[in-house]
């Protein structure tokens, strides 16, 4: 598979094996270098800002109930910011942990009911 980079011309040198090296949080994958997800990757390098919230998510979009989960909203500079879902709190805390040990400039945010 070959990975993408969201953000035109602000590629990783040696991907395939940044991703090798890299840890699982849920269906993502972050490494010292990017945040894998969809044969696509954002280089932490770019990331501004981070938010957690908890939310739901309703398989059938119907209007019962949901499933418990949080979402990490990534900023990057760009319009549409991306979003990760993961459905435990310790692996909001393990991604975030990981994003603000290689970048300890980013601003986090956390709006859930208990503190992460």
């Amino acid at each position: 598979m070959s990975w993408k980079s969201i953000i035109a011309d602000r590629e990783i040198e040696d991907v395939k094996q940044d991703r090798r090296a890299s840890t699982s949080v849920e269906q993502y994958k972050v490494s010292g270098q990017a945040v894998y997800f969809k044969g696509e990757y954002l280089p932490i390098s770019e990331i501004e800002s981070l938010r957690v919230q908890s939310s739901t998510y309703s398989p059938n979009c119907c209007c019962g109930k949901g499933i418990p989960v949080f979402k990490i909203r990534v900023d990057y500079g760009d319009e549409k910011p991306l979003v990760l879902m993961l459905e435990k709190e310790k692996n909001v805390e393990k991604m975030v942990s990981i994003i603000t040990s290689v970048k300890p400039d980013i601003i986090v945010e956390q709006n859930t009911a208990a503190s992460i």
